[in-house]
């Protein structure tokens, strides 16, 4: 492939250790009805043979598949995905997981839609699971959100507040699967996946909310999400171990996040939903340190969080009260 290929679509898939799990994957997208796509492999330096699984598709591609290695394991998807989006030449992109399947007809009716109603993004309001199982003998469906789903392609608002306030509302499914994009509206934008370990896909998806004129909802399930006791978010850890993986990327999303919204002006005359959005985004993750809160005193939670915002400099004081604050909070609702 090079920079004369222009297909349809890009489809980029992040792996790491996914031997399993990689040629059911791969065999998804190999049978889309929609045949003008590049595929992107980018390996995050996996110590299995998912090398060796994607590089032995390359011939049935047909030339539609390039296979990147990275020296070593970056730790999340975020790396993999902005590497794939640079080698990309797709009008469209979208990025699939490694463990999961896409239906057959998914790229057509995305770009469809796409290409009909003019869109940015198209988000379908629904999709199916399924279990461990390499080839599922059934799926299930799901709706990220029964109380909002559509019964039509139907754009979100423009107005920027509402756009906000439906991100409070989580309105949005954070995987980047649950997106289908224009290119230029990541490339013209800049918009890339920070280089944290979990919730980059958190900040991801708020900027697309914020730049994405045309937002398309579909009443759609097109994409496969697999889900298993080994992913990142599921496995078990120690309850200081669990507190500090949720912590790390919250110090460093909350800069990100913050950062991004100082460019607009809105952020500025609405403070009060500038906060909310730091408020949900650290939420999110004290959900997550729930059991590990009632295993550990707040003394020991106070030399956590110290010892995690000591590493990444400046003044922190401020932020360690909040999440202090918020430490005390959940215990007293875990205790009633």
């Amino acid at each position: 492939m090079n920079k004369k290929f222009s297909p349809a679509v890009s489809v980029i898939v992040p792996v790491f250790n996914e031997e399993k799990y990689l040629p059911v994957c791969l065999e998804s997208i190999l049978i889309q009805t929609l045949t003008d796509f590049e595929v992107i492999v980018v390996d995050d330096g996996s110590t299995d043979q998912s090398l060796i699984v994607a590089e032995s598709f390359l011939e049935r591609f047909g030339g539609r598949l390039k296979v990147v290695t990275l020296a070593e394991n970056t730790g999340s998807g975020a790396v993999p995905r902005n590497v794939g989006l640079d080698l990309s030449c797709g009008k469209y992109v979208f990025f699939a997981d490694a463990d999961d399947l896409v239906v057959d007809n998914a790229l057509e009716t995305f770009y469809t839609f796409a290409e009909t109603f003019g869109a940015q993004v198209v988000y379908p309001d629904c999709g199916f699971t399924c279990g461990e199982e390499i080839i599922p003998p059934e799926l299930d469906v799901a709706v990220w959100d029964a109380n909002n789903i559509v019964e039509e392609p139907t754009f979100e608002p423009e107005d920027f507040s509402r756009r906000v306030e439906n991100f409070l509302s989580l309105r949005y499914k954070w995987p980047p699967w649950a997106k289908f994009i224009r290119r230029d509206l990541l490339v013209d934008n800049e918009i890339k996946f920070p280089r944290m370990r979990i919730s980059e896909d958190v900040i991801w998806t708020f900027e697309l909310v914020c730049l994405a004129k045309k937002f398309l909802r579909v009443p759609t399930s097109l994409y496969v999400q697999r889900k298993h006791q080994t992913s990142m978010t599921r496995r078990k850890r120690s309850p200081e171990d669990e507190i500090i993986f949720w912590t790390n990327p919250l110090i460093d999303g909350v800069d990100i996040l913050n950062e991004f919204m100082s460019r607009f002006k809105f952020f500025d005359e609405n403070p009060s939903l500038r906060l909310q959005v730091l408020n949900l985004f650290a939420t999110i993750h004290f959900t997550h340190m729930t059991e590990a809160f009632k295993a550990m005193d707040t003394a020991a939670v106070y030399e956590v969080f110290l010892r995690e915002f000591s590493k990444s400099g400046g003044d922190r004081s401020a932020l360690i009260s909040y999440l202090l604050v918020m430490n005390n909070l959940y215990r007293n609702e875990l205790m009633t």
